[in-house]
């Protein structure tokens, strides 16, 4: 790989460790269901000028069962999956949702066997037990810590039950994102190879489906279940920016960027620079969002990496 590519590459990872950021300080004015709407309108945005610049008047091939497939596809990962990461970086901060969410690619191994009759290499055995022993080691010192925070305490027991609630949902939240994710990619992977769309090609249409998706949930909420949203004219002007630059940033150019690499790039040198993203994430969520982990919770977080970039060699 030249220099530009490692580079890129690297890039790639720190546009993946900036947007929880970006999203967790958004959070500070706004719900998470406020994340999917605002963050569709940067991501069109920026997908219809890259379109606009590099093919001019040309569509992607369509089908109406691509279409189908593609609605499934943004459903399941551009809409469940980034909503179920933005409550999880709510209730267990960014670092810790980022961590337990980049298992995904365990999930996109063992679901490539079904959907792209992929054949299981040794080191996804290796990964798998390296993601499950992290995510466990996570999830106990989280409590532990919990119960360090109270010290017991009678008057503090509900406030120690709430954390405790929180950090189950968030760990659960994280994962489920990952499984979505998880799920998706080879299912996206298949979609591209019947339609024969390139990195960007396939990344406008799923931002003009997720655009149009997000809306019209928005607006059923709106009118079925007000109580669950916030008025998004009124957010603070800050909230817009923080999921906006997510928008551009965690979906838009590193997906477009990722695309280029995985295609003039063998994946197995791709992937274990690109996963250094969480890493990423935890030292800046210690400098912007004062986000502190544990020994043990860093060397959980080690461990699902390990068996993430295993997996995906």
């Amino acid at each position: 790989m030249p220099l530009w590519g490692f580079l890129v590459s690297l890039l790639v990872a720190f546009m993946w460790a900036v947007s929880p950021i970006l999203q967790k300080e958004g959070l500070k004015y706004s719900t998470p269901n406020e994340i999917p709407a605002v963050r569709s309108i940067s991501f069109f945005l920026t997908m219809a000028v890259f379109m606009l610049v590099t093919q001019p008047g040309k569509m992607p091939f369509m089908t109406p069962k691509l279409f189908a497939g593609l609605l499934v596809s943004v459903a399941l990962s551009t809409m469940m999956g980034d909503l179920f990461f933005a409550m999880s970086i709510n209730k267990i901060g960014a670092s810790l949702a980022v961590s337990i969410s980049s298992s995904y690619p365990l999930i996109a191994a063992f679901v490539s066997i079904f959907v792209l009759h992929e054949h299981i290499k040794p080191l996804v055995w290796f990964g798998t037990v390296f993601i499950v022993l992290g995510i466990v080691i996570i999830k106990l010192d989280a409590s532990r810590q919990e119960k360090m925070k109270t010290g017991f305490v009678v008057e503090d027991f509900e406030e120690m039950l709430k954390r405790r609630a929180n950090t189950r949902k968030g760990i659960l939240f994280a994962s489920i994102s990952a499984l979505c994710s998880g799920i998706n990619i080879p299912f996206l992977k298949l979609l591209m190879d019947k339609g024969g769309w390139n990195p960007i090609e396939s990344y406008f249409l799923r931002a003009a489906v997720f655009f149009f998706m997000a809306w019209t949930i928005r607006e059923i909420q709106h009118r079925f279940i007000p109580s669950s949203i916030k008025d998004i004219e009124k957010l603070p002007l800050s909230t817009w920016i923080y999921f906006l630059s997510s928008g551009v940033v965690g979906i838009a150019l590193s997906g477009v960027l990722f695309g280029v690499c995985i295609v003039r790039f063998p994946v197995s040198v791709v992937t274990p620079i690109t996963a250094s993203s969480p890493f990423m994430t935890v030292i800046l969520s210690r400098i912007f969002l004062k986000e502190h982990l544990s020994r043990v919770q860093n060397a959980g977080i080690a461990l699902v990496i390990a068996g993430s970039i295993s997996v995906s060699l």
